[in-house]
């Protein structure tokens, strides 16, 4: 039995048998790949101690440490590689699918906005007329308002996530038509997990009872929270209404509970930094426009309106953005869901992860 003796030179593998001159194998590149061999040399027979044969086609690649042949590489149609993701690259897929899809999903924001403020405005000109207070008017005016654009952020983002998963386009309206049919079930199940995390402590502070027992409900709520915290995803994705969206939650959570409060209290956080960061430039900008010298009324108000729906942005959609990677990672884990995306994508959409 002939034996080979693989031998690196000038950048290139060689097989070399004893007695003879090395014959060129495969290429490898800086990235690790192999470049194909001449014709006639697609598999290669390399004997190991002496006793056994092994046929590799000379493609596939090479560890550059001689470490043996590397497994094939997971696709990655969109933002993320499909296949189990780590705490940094749920968090990176956020950031990278907020870079492509951020402008479509502002602009969407606030075309939804607007219908939602019209309904507000209504509400409290009606209360107005009827003679009410002006703060008691307005200020359940600005709770639903605020109710209705958190919903309004999380059927968005649950929309663009496959969009950004499989690498697809995605425009502001094909975003408010996948969102709109969601958006009640979405509100219902963020009122499900308001009434789930805030209600315990505001039954006990409304019961006139001391402000320490209502405190100690917070492990409950953070629990809650966090056992829900997929919800609003899966109700945009999978069809659900709000209470079978937060059974799904709770299944696909449990056994992870640890790493989903990491990965959404880590990404909250990321958000309000980003926020107020973004907001700063656009606030001092603003502030100087308001120099009586220059006179700029209408571009402070501009400035300052550009700064608070990149803010908003941020500060809404970033957390969503990773709870929907998490959605995705746990259910790749679980149901193996790489395989149904990889049928869904297209063949041209695939890059090396």
């Amino acid at each position: 039995m002939r034996t080979t003796v693989p031998i690196v030179m000038d950048g290139r593998t060689h097989l070399r048998t004893p007695g003879t001159s090395p014959a060129p194998a495969a290429t490898v590149s800086a990235r690790g790949d192999a470049e194909p061999c001449a014709p006639g040399d697609g598999e290669i027979r390399m004997a190991q101690d002496g006793t056994r044969d092994e046929t590799r086609h000379a493609t596939r690649p090479w560890t550059p440490w001689g470490g043996g042949w590397l497994p094939p590489r997971p696709p990655r149609p969109g933002v993320v590689s499909l296949r189990p993701l780590s705490p940094g690259e749920i968090l990176g897929g956020a950031f990278a699918a907020l870079a492509r899809y951020g402008v479509r999903l502002a602009t969407a924001m606030l075309l939804g906005q607007l219908g939602a403020l019209l309904l507000v405005a209504a509400a409290a000109l009606t209360a107005l007329a009827l003679h009410a207070r002006p703060v008691a008017a307005l200020v359940p005016a600005a709770a639903v308002a605020a109710l209705l654009t958190c919903a309004l952020a999380s059927a968005l983002t649950g929309a663009v996530l496959r969009p950004a998963v499989l690498g697809r386009p995605a425009t502001a309206r094909t975003l408010l038509r996948a969102a709109g049919p969601r958006f009640a079930a979405v509100l219902g199940t963020q009122l499900l997990v308001l009434a789930a995390v805030a209600g315990p402590g505001a039954a006990v502070l409304a019961a006139g009872l001391p402000p320490l027992l209502a405190a100690a409900t917070l492990p409950a709520a953070v629990g809650f929270g966090v056992l829900f915290a997929l919800g609003p995803t899966v109700a945009v994705c999978e069809g659900l209404g709000p209470i079978g969206a937060l059974r799904r939650s709770a299944r696909l959570v449990r056994g992870a509970w640890w790493r989903t409060l990491g990965l959404t209290g880590l990404a909250a956080t990321i958000a309000l930094a980003a926020a107020y960061a973004v907001q700063l430039p656009f606030a001092f900008a603003g502030a100087l426009s308001l120099i009586p010298a220059v006179d700029g009324g209408f571009v402070h108000a501009a400035l300052t309106a550009l700064g608070g729906t990149a803010a908003q942005t941020l500060l809404l959609c970033f957390p969503q953005l990773t709870a929907g990677l998490l959605y995705t990672d746990r259910r790749i884990r679980r149901e193996d869901l790489a395989a149904e995306l990889t049928g869904q994508a297209q063949p041209g959409e695939f890059s090396s992860a």
